[in-house]
């Protein structure tokens, strides 16, 4: 990921569609927190609707460990992983750990979304999900106070710092494990019929009560899998992180 001048103009794109937004934060403060993010970012920010979704991205992209090196991968990079044997050893573990689950839960199966998850999905994703919709117009409103004349570069520290008042269930476009194909998710079916799925409004009624979660880390660990998790923030029990092996 290069740090590329047209990250200016974008941020400045931004900040003047962000202009006629309402309520809306200045875009001088927009600026300070943007300005040092890469190009990518920049552009996948461009894509995101509403200030208060795109302000919640840009706080993720700020407090990213290694940004560059969680980015998803491109178009080309996708085209490239299928048919590799990387892909190969994925799925077989993946299928391992199906097939040690249907064994101990004779009727039930786990269906899995086998595909990487593209920067287009997760964008279109980010834009429709109620979570980020609902932690989006807190920051937005809680940023509309903390932005102030004349102090624009404290912005960026406090951006990092806020915290949403409930979880945010999706990483920002672009910071998805999905989009490098370094997590599965699970889900529990029967026939056609639905059973546990990834609704993180079924975590306590269907996964926890229903003893899903504990079935699936049960198959998961039968079946040697180099898969770890589930993942605990936010409680997510159907996702798990792949851990391929060293060559």
């Amino acid at each position: 990921m290069e740090f590329l001048p047209g990250t200016a103009g974008i941020v400045l794109l931004l900040a003047s569609q962000w202009s006629h937004a309402a309520p809306a934060v200045p875009g001088a403060c927009f600026d300070a927190a943007a300005a040092s993010l890469p190009v990518q970012a920049g552009e996948a920010l461009a894509r995101i609707d509403g200030q208060g979704r795109q302000l919640l991205a840009v706080r993720s992209y700020l407090r990213a460990a290694d940004l560059a090196g969680q980015w998803s991968w491109s178009q080309e990079r996708i085209e490239a992983y299928e048919g590799s044997a990387a892909q190969r050893a994925a799925h077989a573990d993946v299928a391992r750990v199906q097939a040690a689950f249907a064994a101990a839960n004779p009727g039930y199966a786990l269906h899995v979304n086998l595909q990487v998850r593209s920067l287009d999905e997760q964008v279109r994703k980010w834009n429709g999900n109620a979570s980020v919709g609902a932690a989006a117009d807190a920051l937005l409103r809680a940023a509309t106070r903390a932005c102030r004349p004349g102090r624009e570069a404290l912005f960026e520290r406090w951006l990092r710092s806020w915290r949403p008042p409930a979880a945010v269930n999706l990483a920002a476009p672009g910071l998805s494990s999905h989009g490098q194909a370094l997590a599965y998710d699970f889900q529990v079916v029967q026939g056609d019929a639905l059973v546990a799925g990834t609704d993180s409004r079924s975590v306590q009624s269907r996964w926890i009560a229903d003893g899903w979660a504990a079935r699936l880390a049960a198959a998961v660990r039968e079946s040697g899998a180099s898969l770890s998790g589930p993942l605990r923030s936010p409680d997510e029990p159907w996702h798990y992180r792949y851990e391929p092996s060293s060559p």
